[in-house]
């Protein structure tokens, strides 16, 4: 078993049950994830730079009606991605490369000067892209990036409302302003200072982390910061969620995985990771894509409880796991909408 797929799997079945279960605390039950957990079964698409940047769209783009006749080809089987490259120095300083859409298996470069990238959760196509001289839109017809709005800012991160049309962005200054009025309108985040990294659960609820690396919830409550969490560590992520979780976010501190609740409370995950993917796309939920030194994987849940996918160590964990993961299928993604 992988990395991609106990913490998928974890993440599922917590959010299915609407509560995360305190973490073990017997060592012996921790699964610890070593190289030997990314079979090159599972490697999708190689870069030649390290991907740091994953999204996986929740629109029509991937979950297109059976009657839409135009929805995208996927030959081998693999969904419509964006992925953003960088070349990483020793501190995860990042070298921006160009980004990407990976459609029907084949890397595309959009923007040589592409950040990131997030989707609309609705039944378009619609997926904004951020680049260090403003806000593009992704032309699905052609297969390219369209310039959006008026904004000419060096943009890093971004983020979308699931409730509105409202978009979220980080500049290199690591301000956060909120865009509005179709990329024209711009308004600065005040609460939020020396934003690093800002992820939107499915709720709206806003988390970020600042140059100390410790994160923080804004909601209809205030601001809050996370307590119990590492003071110093040496690199953190947030992670966009599976669309089957709720008010929650999972959080990477150094070689430990926690859960981010909105009320402000975490949870330590049952996972210590000696080595960690550069990028993390789970918003699908079942069908997951993970970077590692330069490969993108994809992890189907339900193709492995099936006995479809073979190059697994505990298979019979996710067989026991299999009439939860068999349930969560049936939940919709329509269930986003706002």
């Amino acid at each position: 078993m992988i990395i991609l797929t106990t913490i998928t799997v974890t993440l599922l079945l917590s959010s299915a049950t609407t509560a995360i279960g305190a973490p073990s605390s017997n060592e012996d039950e921790l699964t610890i994830i070593t190289e030997d957990f990314f079979p090159d079964s599972l490697i999708k698409y190689t870069g030649a730079y390290d991907i740091v940047q994953l999204v996986v769209p929740l629109n029509a783009l991937n979950f297109a009606k059976d009657s839409d006749d135009s929805s995208p080809e996927s030959d081998d089987g693999t969904g419509v991605i964006f992925f953003v490259e960088a070349e990483l120095d020793d501190k995860g300083n990042k070298d921006y490369k160009g980004l990407y859409v990976l459609r029907n298996g084949k890397g595309t470069k959009l923007l040589e000067n592409g950040r990131d990238a997030v989707a609309v959760n609705d039944d378009s196509k619609t997926v904004y892209l951020a680049a260090s001289d403003g806000l593009y839109v992704y032309n699905y017809k052609e297969n390219k990036a369209d310039k959006y709005g008026t904004l000419t800012d060096n943009i890093i991160d971004i983020e979308k409302e699931n409730s509105s049309n409202v978009l979220y962005i980080v500049t290199d200054k690591h301000e956060v302003y909120k865009v509005t009025d179709e990329g024209t309108k711009k308004t600065k985040v005040e609460k939020i200072k020396n934003a690093q990294q800002l992820v939107l659960d499915y709720s709206d609820n806003i988390y970020y982390y600042g140059e100390d690396k410790q994160p923080y919830v804004i909601n209809a409550e205030g601001v809050k910061k996370f307590v119990g969490l590492p003071e110093n560590p040496t690199s953190v992520t947030l992670i966009k969620p599976p669309f089957v979780m709720e008010d929650c976010v999972p959080f990477v501190s150094d070689d430990k995985v926690y859960y981010l609740n909105a009320n402000g409370t975490s949870q330590l995950s049952e996972f210590q990771l000696k080595v960690k993917p550069t990028a993390y796309g789970m918003e699908a939920a079942l069908i997951d894509y993970f970077a590692y030194k330069k490969h993108i994987y994809e992890v189907n849940l339900l193709a492995i409880i099936v006995g479809e996918i073979k190059d697994f160590v505990e298979v019979n964990f996710l067989k026991d796991k299999a009439s939860s993961i068999q349930s969560i299928a049936t939940r919709s993604r329509s269930g986003l909408h706002p």
